[in-house]
């Protein structure tokens, strides 16, 4: 669909040759699902998505250690209340730049992936029994680290639902009370390691609510406002009032994020501006782009997995589809090369199960 879409609206591209830049980070869906879903070889995709948790661990442990070396002038401001909100987006951007909530979203899965894997292990393989449940207290804690609002509470209500789903038929009442014990010890810890966590979401996302289309009447955006909510409803109000002037074709793929930024000089939005906000929000950036042929094709496109995951009956699919539309919501995955190519290969590997249809044991759990 997001290749498909690109395709179909080309002729809407201002210049051909941004056209075909923004149509060149999409071509990954046109091959990779071929190769994977008709793929004449038996692929266990929970082998290769138990494998690949476990390297993101390893990974990020390592970036960590580098992370204390040599950016300690970072940890030094946080322990001293300076830029404390900038500190998982700072450890992010020492990972080759990345983007923090790209790289949470994709940790979180992990982190969600390995509890999975922890509860299908067979229990007579104890010691990878211990290590998947290892691997998923250590991502977790990277969850917070990065500290992405959408990517800590789609955890914490992943780990819950994956749990949830796993004894749906013999879930007792001592196992309820346990499990949520360890999500409060596991909360209260980090909160006392890192007490700015309650400030974050609390009044720094939820401050200047008055203040919507209005952010250069705040008297210190850049400290006030920066990351609040206030400020991505205000995108978004722009953003959508950009779109009805172009509401069934948009305005093209490669001119989405331009216009945007001509749309806040019009209105005299200077901070927004100044700063280039893009849309942060994956709906709304296609239908500034596409119109509402462009949101019909990506509604689609997101609820493929989500019915892949009710008929397979397997909760990790289910859980990968709901946490990537709502991740959506406040971001926009599908215009980042990271996030074309992990919603590419999770959705090829879901879908090849679906065409495949392996073992119903192995899927139903």
């Amino acid at each position: 669909m997001p290749f498909l879409i690109e395709v179909l609206m080309f002729w809407n591209n201002d210049y051909a040759y941004y056209g075909f830049k923004s149509l060149e980070k999409k071509i990954i869906y046109l091959f990779f699902p071929f190769f994977i879903i008709l793929s004449p070889f038996k692929i266990d995709i929970f082998k290769i998505i138990n494998y690949w948790t476990k390297i993101i661990c390893l990974m990020l442990f390592f970036f960590l250690i580098r992370y204390v070396i040599f950016y300690q002038d970072n940890i030094n401001n946080y322990l001293n209340g300076i830029d404390v909100w900038d500190m998982g987006y700072s450890f992010s951007r020492s990972i080759d730049n990345n983007h923090a909530p790209a790289l949470n979203l994709i940790v979180s899965f992990c982190c969600i992936s390995s509890l999975y894997n922890f509860y299908n292990t067979n229990s007579k393989r104890r010691l990878e029994k211990i290590t998947n449940f290892i691997t998923y207290t250590i991502l977790l804690g990277f969850v917070f680290l990065i500290n992405t609002r959408i990517a800590v509470c789609s955890s914490i209500l992943g780990s819950v639902f994956i749990t949830l789903y796993q004894f749906k038929s013999s879930f007792t009442l001592k196992q309820s009370v346990l499990i949520t014990a360890i999500v409060f010890i596991f909360i209260v810890v980090f909160i006392t390691l890192f007490p700015y966590t309650i400030k974050k979401y609390t009044t720094v996302s939820f401050g200047n609510m008055d203040k919507i289309g209005k952010l250069d009447e705040v008297e210190n955006p850049e400290g006030e406002i920066y990351n609040s909510l206030v400020t991505r409803l205000s995108i978004w109000k722009s953003a959508f009032d950009l779109s009805k002037r172009n509401i069934w074709f948009g305005v093209g793929a490669s001119d989405g994020k331009r216009k945007l930024f001509d749309y806040y000089y019009e209105t005299d939005q200077m901070f927004l501006f100044k700063y280039k906000f893009p849309v942060h929000n994956q709906y709304l950036d296609y239908l500034v782009r596409f119109g509402i042929i462009g949101i019909v094709l990506l509604i689609i496109f997101m609820a493929l997995p989500l019915y892949i995951g009710f008929k397979l009956h397997n909760s990790l699919i289910i859980y990968y589809s709901l946490s990537f539309i709502v991740a959506n919501i406040t971001d926009d995955f599908l215009i980042r090369f990271d996030g074309i190519v992990f919603s590419c290969i999770l959705v090829s590997f879901f879908g090849y199960l679906y065409v495949k249809n392996q073992d119903k044991y192995f899927l139903k759990e």
